[in-house]
C-alpha cells in the first residue's frame, strides 16, 4: 500500500505549479481566462496569490491595462472597511476586548497554544493583539521567546525589562537569562522610541520610585517639567539622597543644558534655581561607593561655586545682549569657564547663536566674540575638544549664500584659525584628518587649504609624530598647495617640514 502512494502522483502537484507560474507548457488563452476569473472576484488584490497570479497573467500576454481596470472595479475594501468601523467604536467608547478572550489567556493551556500559532502565522493580527493582551495581564515572563513579541515596542520593552530583571535577581540562571537578554539587544538598541523604562531598570532607578517616576516622565516625553524637577530637587536634597548617577543620565543633562543656555528658553524665575541645582549637582559632586552596611558619602565641596557659576553665565547668556556688552561680561565668563559644565553650556549657546543664518551677516568682527570664548574652552577642556571640532566642522560647510563670495571665503578662513588652535591645544589628529578629507573630496576652495597648510606650518616644530606625518605630508608635498611657499634653499617652512618629516619621531 505504501508503494501504492509512492508511485501516485499527488493531486495538488499540477495545481501548485500552475499557481506559481512554473508550468512552462500552460495554454496562454486558459491562464488568461482562469486569472480574468480571479481578478474578477471582489477585493481580489488583498489575495495572497495576487503576485503570482500577475506573473502568470503577464507571462501568458496579459495586457496591464485591462488588469488594472478589473482590480479597481472589483475592489471593495471589505477588510479596511472593518478596521475603520472597528476603530470608530474604538473611539466612541464602544469597542472593548471581548470577554471570552480576556477568559481563555487566563488558562496556561490556551496561552501555549496562542504562542505557537504566533510563531506559525506571525502576520495574523488578532494573535498579535492576543500576545499583547497576555503581555498586559503580566505573562509577559512566558513571552520571551516568541519572536512576534518584539515586533510591539511595548510588548518588547516589558520582555526585555522581566529578562534583565532575571538576569539581575538570579545570578545563578545567568547562561539561560543572558540569552534571552543577547537575543533582545539589537532591537533595544536599534529603536528610535521610548525606551526609558529599560533604561531606568537598568541603573537601579527602580530602588528610588519617587526620583524614578519624576525622572521617566521627563525622559520619555524628552521635556522637563517644573513639577518633576522639584521632585527630584527635593530628592537631591535629602538627607539620604538617590545615587548621582541616576541624574549622570545623557538625554537629561542635555535636557539641563538646554533649558539653560539654549537661546530663548523660558523659565519660570521661581523653578529656576532647582534646575540649576540639579546641573551643578550632577556636575560637581561626586560619591564613594559605600561598602556593605554602609552609606554613600558625598562630596559636595564643589557644589555651591558650581551653582554660582552656572547661575552667572547663565543670566549673561539668558540676556540677549549685543557683542559691545558682552565685551564687558567676557572676564566674568572666562573666570566661570574652569567649571566645565559652564564650558558645556557655553558650547551649547555659541552653537545656537553663530548657526542662524543671519548672524555672519550681521557680524562686523574679524574673530566674533562667540569664537573667541571656544578658543577658551578648548584651552581649558581637552575632553571638549570633539563638540567644539563638531560645531567649527558645521560652520565652515555652511553655506552663506547671504554674503558675497570674498567674505564668505574670510569667514572660513576665520574658522579655519579656530581649528588651527584647536590643533595646537592638542586636537592634532581629528583636525588635519578632515582638512586631509575636505581636499580629497574636491569641495573645497584650494585657497581655503593652502591657508590652513600654511597656518600650521608657522605654528608647528618637530618632532612629530609617524601619524601627523603620514596625514600632514601629502598636503605638504601638493604643488598646488604649498608650491608659492617653497623657496631657493631648505630654509622655508616646507622644505624644513618635509626634512623632519621623513625621520619622525
Amino acid at each position: 500500500m505504501d508503494d501504492d502512494y509512492d508511485d501516485r502522483p499527488w493531486d495538488g502537484g499540477d495545481r501548485l505549479d500552475n499557481e506559481s507560474g512554473g508550468e512552462e507548457s500552460e495554454n496562454p488563452e486558459q491562464v488568461l481566462a482562469e486569472c480574468a476569473e480571479k481578478f474578477s472576484t471582489p477585493d481580489y488584490i488583498m489575495e495572497p496569490g495576487i503576485f503570482s497570479q500577475l506573473k502568470r497573467y503577464f507571462q501568458s500576454g496579459g495586457n496591464p491595462l485591462q488588469v488594472i481596470e478589473e482590480l479597481s472595479q472589483n475592489y471593495t475594501a471589505v477588510a479596511q472597511m472593518a478596521n475603520l468601523i472597528a476603530e470608530w467604536l474604538i473611539i466612541g467608547g464602544i469597542g472593548e476586548t471581548p470577554a471570552w478572550l480576556t477568559q481563555l489567556i487566563e488558562h496556561p493551556t490556551w496561552r501555549s497554544l496562542i504562542y505557537r500559532l504566533a510563531e506559525e502565522y506571525p502576520d495574523c493580527l488578532m494573535l498579535n493583539f492576543t500576545i499583547k493582551l497576555i503581555s498586559d495581564a503580566g505573562f509577559q515572563g512566558e513571552i520571551t521567546s516568541i519572536s512576534t513579541a518584539a515586533q510591539q515596542l511595548e510588548v518588547f520593552s516589558r520582555v526585555l525589562k522581566t529578562s534583565i530583571s532575571s538576569f539581575l535577581t538570579n545570578p545563578e540562571e545567568w547562561q539561560n537569562t543572558s540569552k534571552e537578554c543577547a537575543s533582545s539587544y539589537y532591537t533595544y538598541i536599534g529603536t528610535g522610541n521610548d525606551v526609558t523604562p529599560i533604561t531606568m531598570a537598568l541603573n537601579g532607578a527602580s530602588a528610588y520610585p519617587t526620583a524614578c517616576q519624576a525622572l521617566t516622565a521627563m525622559l520619555s516625553k524628552n521635556t522637563l517639567n517644573p513639577a518633576d524637577i522639584t521632585v527630584l530637587y527635593r530628592n537631591y536634597n535629602a538627607p539620604d539622597p538617590p545615587p548621582i548617577d541616576l541624574i549622570r543620565t545623557p538625554q537629561f543633562l542635555e535636557l539641563l543644558v538646554d533649558s539653560l543656555f539654549k537661546p530663548g528658553v523660558k523659565l519660570n524665575p521661581d523653578y529656576k534655581p532647582k534646575y540649576i541645582h540639579l546641573l551643578a549637582y550632577a556636575a560637581s559632586v561626586s560619591e564613594v561607593q559605600p561598602k556593605k552596611g554602609q552609606k554613600r558619602v558625598s562630596n559636595k565641596e564643589e557644589l555651591q561655586p558650581t551653582i554660582r557659576a552656572i547661575e552667572t553665565v547663565h543670566n549673561i547668556c539668558n540676556g540677549n545682549k549685543g557683542s559691545s556688552e558682552l565685551i564687558a561680561e567676557l572676564s566674568t565668563i572666562y573666570q566661570s569657564l574652569k567649571f566645565p559644565v559652564v564650558s558645556v553650556g557655553i558650547i551649547r549657546w555659541v552653537e545656537c547663536t553663530v548657526t542662524e543664518p543671519s548672524y555672519f551677516k550681521l557680524c562686523t568682527e574679524h574673530t566674533p566674540i562667540h569664537l573667541a570664548l571656544l578658543d577658551e574652552v578648548v584651552t581649558l577642556h581637552p575632553l571638549l575638544h570633539n563638540q567644539v571640532l563638531d560645531l567649527l566642522i558645521r560652520l565652515f560647510e555652511s553655506k552663506q549664500d547671504e554674503l558675497e563670495i570674498l567674505v564668505q571665503l574670510e569667514m572660513r578662513k576665520m574658522v579655519l584659525d579656530r581649528m588651527v588652535n584647536l590643533l595646537c591645544s592638542g586636537c592634532v589628529v581629528p583636525v588635519v584628518k578632515y582638512i586631509k578629507q575636505c581636499w580629497q573630496r574636491g569641495d573645497t576652495d584650494i585657497s581655503l587649504i593652502r591657508y590652513f597648510v600654511t597656518e600650521v606650518l608657522e605654528t608647528i616644530g618637530p618632532p612629530y609624530s609617524s601619524e601627523f606625518v603620514h596625514l600632514f605630508m601629502p598636503m605638504v608635498e601638493n604643488d598646488e598647495i604649498t608650491g608659492t611657499m617653497r623657496g631657493d634653499g631648505e630654509n622655508d617652512p616646507v622644505s624644513e617640514f618635509i626634512g623632519h618629516g621623513f625621520n619622525p619621531d
